[in-house]
């Protein structure tokens, strides 16, 4: 019986490992068969097509690595994923063994037109399948638009929405949400997840081989989630449309990147907000939700802001590597000029609120310096290597923060995009012009941040790929980009 999608695999805290799927309902009582156990999927959610199911087992490390095969069924019946395979396989490695890790992010297309003309769109997931196949990764951490529903507004799901999106300013504001828009906004979210990550055989096969932890950003919602102007403003972002179409994409968010509640990563149990910090072998990961709060001024709630700190506060035992998934990086092209030139440009409108995201802008560098000082004294602290891993930009970079008093740094890895395609030349020099790529400094002048060039390939990598982290034998933590065209520029991380 095949299922509707998945099976997913994730990994939490505690060297919890889950697997969830949805299925029809006519699947009732399935059972994951995983490590020589019969493990009972408990439900999750409902959807409009579906049962949401999630089960999961710890699986402590042994002296060497392990693979591990799993099976799904239901009362004897075994279950299929839409491509015919009914046994998984994925690997834990040994308690002294160095895992390889990878991370990617904006998995899909921005546009319909974009996904037509983009030449064998999966290109990557069929490298990452490959390398897989060689030296299994041990963890992947997904960093934002892990889908793209900026379809919403044209979606053949939501014919309520697209005609809302046509109605003047004044009446959007105003528009009520009733149970037909609340319907179609289920289906597609729905769709737009069975569609995505069930797109193609290695992306499906991938996401059920490698233990998953995901974050989202704007797309997962829909593009510039956060960063529009509320009502009293003369914009859209606190209308009934708008928080209901948020309520959904939430909704999917949360079970199938997030794995529910249940989740034991969670910062916050009550889900007001979704950062999460896990433990896996030498690295602690730290993924910033930097959406569910996220407003023109502001990017997290006060609440994030404590269980942050509080979260890594709390780390009883050495940290050797700290992981910072934030969607948006901390360091790239400085856009705290772009509103003035923006004002003078006829596309002022498309790009106005991927201005207002980046952490360089004018109203977000307070928080960006409240963060930076957070890892930066915890980096110091615990004597480690500290890494924020980023996607969003459509382009891989490095960077560099500089604490120069303290002699401290802190690496930035851009890894974008593993599906989207890299901005056009035009489209590229149009963003050269209107941003900055200086280096910039920080606080009283101590602190710096720069965009520096990974070895092998220009400043910016701009063509599709994804990263792998790995510890080398001369104790340097290696970023090796995986690109098109076979380009596989690097950089080492040395310790503090």
């Amino acid at each position: 019986m095949p299922m509707l999608l998945g099976p997913i695999l994730g990994y939490e805290n505690n060297e919890f490992y889950t697997v969830c799927f949805l299925a029809d309902p006519s699947i009732t009582n399935p059972m994951l068969n995983l490590a020589g156990k019969a493990v009972q999927f408990i439900k999750i959610a409902e959807t409009p097509n579906g049962i949401l199911w999630r089960a999961g087992l710890p699986l402590a490390a042994a002296k060497n690595g392990k693979s591990y095969d799993y099976t799904l069924d239901d009362q004897g019946t075994v279950l299929k994923d839409k491509f015919g395979r009914d046994k998984w396989s994925f690997y834990v490695p040994g308690k002294t063994e160095e895992p390889k890790l990878v991370y990617a992010s904006c998995n899909g297309f921005s546009s319909t037109k974009l996904a037509r003309d983009t030449a064998n769109p999966y290109a990557l997931w069929q490298i990452m399948k490959v390398e897989h196949s060689q030296k299994p990764y041990s963890l992947m951490l997904m960093g934002g638009d892990q889908i793209y529903a900026d379809e919403i507004w044209e979606s053949g799901l939501t014919p309520t929405i697209n005609r809302w999106s046509h109605f003047t300013l004044d009446k959007q504001q105003k528009y009520p949400v009733g149970s037909k828009v609340q319907k179609e906004l289920d289906k597609f979210y729905e769709q737009i997840y069975i569609k995505s990550w069930g797109a193609h055989s290695d992306m499906a096969l991938m996401l059920a081989s490698i233990p998953s932890v995901m974050m989202w950003d704007d797309h997962d919602i829909f593009d510039g989630w956060g960063s529009y102007a509320n009502i009293a403003e003369g914009g859209l972002q606190d209308c009934p449309v708008y928080l209901e179409v948020f309520k959904y994409a939430r909704k999917y968010f949360e079970i199938l990147q997030i794995r529910s509640l249940n989740n034991n990563s969670l910062l916050d149990k009550n889900g007001t907000h979704y950062a999460v910090g896990l433990q896996f072998r030498n690295y602690f990961v730290l993924g910033i939700d930097n959406r569910v709060a996220r407003t023109k001024t502001s990017l997290m709630s006060e609440e994030q802001w404590i269980a942050i700190k509080s979260g890594l506060s709390k780390l009883t035992s050495p940290i050797k590597n700290l992981l910072v998934m934030t969607g948006l990086p901390l360091v790239y092209r400085d856009f705290s000029e772009v509103d003035s030139l923006l004002q003078a440009t006829p596309w002022r409108d498309e790009v106005e609120d991927d201005a207002h995201d980046q952490w360089t802008a004018l109203s977000h560098q307070g928080d960006r310096m409240r963060l930076i000082q957070i890892l930066l004294d915890f980096t110091k602290q615990q004597k480690c290597r500290t890494a924020i891993l980023s996607g969003d930009v459509h382009v891989g970079a490095l960077g560099l923060i500089k604490d120069e008093v303290n002699t401290l740094q802190i690496t930035q890895v851009i890894s974008s995009a593993i599906v989207h395609p890299a901005p056009t030349y035009f489209e590229w020099t149009g963003l050269s012009v209107a941003t900055s790529d200086e280096k910039q400094r920080l606080g009283n002048g101590s602190i710096t941040a720069e965009v520096i060039t990974p070895i092998g390939s220009d400043k910016y990598i701009r063509m599709r790929n994804y990263a792998t982290l790995e510890m080398g034998t001369d104790n340097k933590l290696w970023v090796n980009w995986i690109c098109e065209q076979n380009l596989k520029p690097h950089y080492p991380i040395v310790s503090v």
